[in-house]
């Protein structure tokens, strides 16, 4: 045989190899695709904070977006009642499901005290995961956890809320320390009004029904109320407003999602955005991407303002600050 036609015969033979391998490859991709496409997943939420609810719809909405769809490839399992939560969570483990996104500081702390030994991801959208020891830090976390930072939008929130009331001297915060963001959320209005004259007054409530009685007594000289990241109140918002336009009193909020609820000014997260902000960290653990990868985000804030609030209790609001709100209700 001459040179020629044994060289011809080894590119035929490489040319056959290669193409092989390649056809291999792409087999082998598809018959991936096929399984990934072909698994069901269970994922636990747990959300006991009514306040919070459109952090849960974003957060569905998001994962439908990436393609899981609720009754085909996923199935949820809510918890919502913060009397059975510990209950439910401990279910969930017991499921072993497959990853659980978990709203609020009590939610997150107590599904990574259940899940501890096991290998189920958490997703959290909570206020401040370092300080409260979730995580060591928000690009070093090291655990099987990772999510989004809400903290952050406070002194932002009441910075607003002097720019449209100057004067302020006195704001009343109805709060209850049923979470470490309560505490967090004071601190950060403290810290604020240091070397301002201005007067914080603290009332604690328990219950609804303490917070309805805390509110019709608010004392003569306040000017303003805000609203901390507490359970309690932000799940009776309703209360709080009819109290406050009974009163004419501007509410400012540092949770975006308020000024839908008649909140004057509110500075801070849209809630579904930061529910999606949780589908996509979700997501890439789910299609394999170990939580100790993906560094804990913060979300994004936005200014809301409820013009017909502010009406209602004889305020204005100057234009060039409603030129700079992203979302206002007239």
């Amino acid at each position: 045989m001459s040179g020629r036609l044994k060289n011809s015969w080894k590119k035929i033979f490489y040319v056959s190899l290669a193409t092989g391998i390649v056809l291999t490859g792409i087999l082998m991709a598809i018959s991936g695709c096929k399984k990934a496409a072909g698994k069901t997943y269970t994922v636990g939420i747990v959300n006991p904070n009514l306040g919070d609810k459109l952090i849960t719809q974003g957060f569905l909405e998001g994962m439908q977006k990436h393609g899981y769809l609720e009754g085909k490839n996923i199935t949820y399992i809510a918890s919502e009642n913060p009397q059975t939560m510990d209950a439910d969570i401990i279910t969930m483990v017991a499921r072993k499901v497959d990853l659980i996104f978990t709203v609020t500081t009590p939610a997150t702390r107590a599904a990574q005290k259940v899940s501890e030994g096991t290998k189920i991801p958490i997703v959290f959208a909570m206020y401040d995961p370092v300080e409260s020891r979730v995580v060591k830090s928000l690009l070093d976390h090291g655990r099987n956890i990772t999510g989004i930072k809400i903290r952050g939008s406070t002194p932002i929130a009441l910075e607003w809320l002097l720019k449209i009331v100057p004067n302020i001297k006195q704001i009343y915060v109805p709060v209850a320390f049923d979470t470490k963001a309560a505490e967090q959320s004071i601190k950060d209005v403290k810290d604020f009004i240091s070397g301002k004259n201005i007067k914080l007054i603290i009332s604690e409530v328990n219950t609804a029904e303490e917070l309805k009685a805390s509110l019709s007594s608010i004392p003569r000289g306040v000017d303003a109320i805000f609203i901390p990241h507490s359970i309690i109140v932000l799940s009776n918002m309703k209360t709080v407003i009819e109290s406050a336009v009974k009163m004419k009193l501007p509410v400012v909020s540092a949770g975006h999602a308020q000024f839908k609820e008649g909140v004057v000014v509110s500075y801070g997260e849209d809630q579904l955005r930061t529910g999606s902000q949780a589908s996509r960290l979700a997501d890439s653990i789910l299609k394999g991407t170990p939580p100790a990868n993906l560094p804990v985000e913060t979300a994004d804030f936005f200014l809301g303002i409820n013009l017909k609030t502010a009406q209602a209790i004889g305020l204005t609001v100057p234009n060039d600050i409603l030129q700079q709100a992203d979302h206002i209700v007239r």
